[in-house]
């Protein structure tokens, strides 16, 4: 569990640093997070349907931009995909207490 959690921080923190495009983000989110029943089976099913939860709805952000040249994201669209990578953050940090 240990590892997928990480993977999903280290993914977190690229995002941040502008090292990863929203898309690739949520790729890579659904990816990771999609592991970890496998990896961890005894991980408990409500962290694993909040992390999916939140990655939906940074999804969602992708899937809903205007088709065309990638610009930059509304204002509405960073606090929605901010406030989303925060409270995914404080689901892994509970995984690990």
């Amino acid at each position: 569990m240990r590892f997928i959690t990480d993977g999903i921080r280290d993914t977190l923190a690229y995002y941040h640093r502008d090292d990863l495009p929203l898309h690739r983000l949520s790729w890579e989110l659904q990816r990771r997070i999609e592991e970890i029943p496998s990896a961890a089976p005894h991980a408990p099913a409500v962290w694993i349907d909040q992390l999916r939860d939140l990655q939906r709805r940074v999804a969602e952000v992708e899937q809903n931009r205007t088709p065309g040249p990638r610009t930059a994201l509304t204002d509405l669209e960073h606090r929605r995909v901010d406030d989303s990578l925060r409270q995914m953050q404080a689901v892994l940090e509970l995984a690990h207490t």
